[in-house]
């Protein structure tokens, strides 16, 4: 056979292909890229097996121009280059490779100083590794992600010996040793080593085998996100059959996102159908929706509220809807149920809490026919809709009548998790407040941290004027929710924000029944939607007790808020530190308000991490916190609109 036949063929493709593009056609060239290359620092690791899907090129010119990109040759058959590259390729079939190869690391990737043949057969082979004698070089440290994260890189390779996985995101070691599972303390023990190798491993070369597009994530971050999608518990017994039909399963979810996420930011007269008689026989009569709650609904106002959504968009639409309620505490009761009630002609899966996105995943990744909804602000998976209310717009509605009602400017704030969409929530009230008093300043406190105490959240007696938890359920007599004012012992109710989650789950529902819940919004792409005000899901109600000349202003803002000429986050936005966050002439963009990380200049308090949480609080940061497993970047959202 004529190996080196072919792999020029696919060489002079990829050539033509680049130059068409007006790239470079060879191989790629370290010192070309990295000019100051020779005064860099280095160290040796002696011989290792490198990963040759990490090997980029050359580390100089020599016979770089005998390759492009991937060492694929491109010299004529004829030549002597070509005769001695095909010897190789048999003795390597006959014997396999006889030395190492010497090569450089850089930024964790590695470039070749000599056996660029060596690396070519190898990879026309399809082999997954190759040894080397290798040197590490040192970047100059920068701001650069890309430096930060390889020296993260350093760190963990120094306290694992392991070369991989490689990523290219700051933070995602952190996230990596935080997955429950990977590690049982600060040093890790040989068999915690041996586990994450071997998981790697099976996942690198089911990656490399069945994932070919162009535009797929570096492998490395592939490998985090398939981890943070079934678990590592989950993952680390598989097998490399077992692991190749979890890869199989996400393949479509390691192409890079590119703008793929397609954020829906108001409620729309969803169009009518596409008239289409063959279509409209096969269209459903009746929805059976299952509703996942990840705890008994009498015991938390969040599902409460859910529930009665359910029953709203039920009764609403008489027999076109079937929904019950289950209750499915962990990610295995979560799949099993799923699989049960497929059998059972369910076809729409609502799973209503954030904490419930990451049992989420695999169920919508193996069951493509069905609908899953889950109402979480964060998810990039084609196959899971994501859907949550823009609550910041009516925490600054009620930040107004804080500001009018407070007279001395002290207000407290009861925040819920430090997840992503609470600074924005905590930012939009203290906004509202100093908008119509501007000596307010807002003390901020967490029902979820360790310290917090109910019976006395703020020590300081002047703090009345008082922004609680959002919603309450009827099992809970006490009324210290919503805004209120408080004198000792006594609390006097004055605003609550109202989610109608009923309104929401009728629509789509209605959307799956017509037909129209795929046309705009593809399949290929995630979708999020992203409600407020002006869908008519969210609202503020006061009580009798409020100034109703006064609820003139709030009610302005919220007409503002509906016609969309007016949002909390426009004009010159400092945060605590006094850096400015938004400049006099413009407003936030929705991913610089979702992926909002910090507090503005009038908040008193602070961020808890996670340790500082309440144990039933730390699944939900984990996964959603400011520095959880998923971590937004304002980049992989096409929404990021000035």
């Amino acid at each position: 056979m004529d190996h080196y036949g072919k792999a020029r063929r696919e060489g002079l493709h990829l050539y033509a292909a680049a130059i068409q593009a007006n790239q470079d056609p060879y191989l790629p060239v370290l010192e070309a890229k990295v000019p100051d290359l020779s005064s860099l620092s280095r160290i040796s690791l002696g011989v290792v097996s490198i990963p040759l899907s990490r090997v980029l090129g050359s580390v100089s010119q020599g016979r770089s121009k005998a390759f492009t990109k991937n060492f694929l040759p491109i010299l004529d058959g004829g030549s002597e280059f070509a005769a001695k590259w095909d010897q190789l390729y048999e003795s390597v079939e006959s014997s396999g490779v006889n030395q190492p190869v010497t090569a450089l690391e850089y930024l964790g990737y590695y470039y070749i100083i000599e056996g660029n043949k060596r690396v070519s057969v190898m990879k026309a082979m399809g082999a997954l590794e190759i040894e080397a004698d290798l040197s590490r070089v040192f970047p100059v440290r920068t701001d650069d992600p890309e430096v930060i994260a390889c020296y993260e890189y350093y760190d963990f390779s120094r306290e694992t010996g392991l070369i991989s996985p490689l990523f290219s995101r700051p933070g995602s070691y952190q996230k990596l040793v935080s997955l429950p599972g990977v590690r049982a303390g600060e040093t890790w023990t040989e068999d915690e080593i041996l586990s994450l190798r071997k998981i790697c491993h099976y996942f690198s070369e089911a990656y490399e085998q069945l994932v070919q597009e162009e535009h797929r994530l570096p492998a490395g971050d592939a490998f985090l996100a398939y981890l943070i999608a079934f678990g590592y518990e989950d993952v680390k017994n598989d097998d490399l059959d077992k692991t190749k039909e979890r890869v199989r399963l996400m393949s479509r979810e390691f192409v890079a996102q590119d703008g793929r996420v397609n954020l829906v930011m108001d409620r729309a007269n969803p169009a009518p159908p596409v008239p289409n008689i063959i279509s409209s026989l096969f269209r459903p009569s009746k929805l059976k929706a299952a509703f996942l709650f990840n705890r008994p609904i009498e015991d938390s106002a969040w599902n409460y509220w859910h529930n009665l959504g359910r029953l709203e968009a039920e009764e609403k639409l008489g027999g076109k809807l079937e929904t019950a309620a289950f209750v499915v505490p962990s990610r295995t009761d979560f799949g099993n149920k799923v699989a049960d009630l497929i059998k059972e002609g369910y076809t729409a899966f609502f799973a209503t809490s954030p904490v419930m996105l990451n049992s989420t995943i695999e169920p919508a990744l193996t069951h493509r026919d069905a609908r899953f909804l889950c109402c979480s602000l964060l998810s990039s998976y084609t196959n899971i809709r994501t859907y949550y209310i823009r609550f910041y717009e009516a925490k600054f509605l009620l930040g107004l009548a804080a500001g009018i009602l407070s007279e001395n400017g002290k207000i407290g704030y009861i925040a819920d998790y430090p997840i992503y969409g609470s600074p924005a929530a905590a930012n939009a009230f203290a906004l509202g407040a100093r908008m119509v008093n501007p000596k307010a300043k807002i003390y901020l406190n967490w029902f979820s941290a360790s310290w917090y105490n109910d019976k006395l959240p703020f020590e300081d007696p002047e703090i009345r004027v008082i922004c609680n938890r959002d919603i309450t359920a009827p099992k809970y007599g006490a009324r210290d929710y919503g805004l209120y004012v408080r004198d000792g012992d006594s609390i006097s109710n004055m605003a609550t924000l109202v989610p109608r989650w009923g309104l929401f789950y009728r629509l789509i529902s209605e959307m799956i029944l017509n037909g129209t819940f795929n046309p705009g919004e593809n399949r290929q792409n995630a979708t999020n939607y992203w409600w407020g005000i002006s869908s008519h899901i969210l609202d503020v109600v006061f009580s009798a007790r409020f100034d109703p000349y006064a609820a003139r202003i709030v009610n302005h803002f919220r007409h503002e808020l509906k016609e969309g000429t007016f949002t909390p986050f426009e004009g010159e936005i400092r945060d605590q530190q006094g850096v400015l966050r938004c400049e006099a002439d413009r407003r936030l963009t929705p991913a610089e308000i979702l992926c909002m990380d910090y507090l503005v200049d009038n908040i008193v308090g602070s961020i808890p991490a996670e340790n500082e949480m309440i144990d039933s609080a730390r699944p939900l940061v984990r996964l959603q916190g400011l520095h959880g497993e998923l971590t937004p970047e304002l980049s992989s959202f096409s929404w990021n609109r000035k």
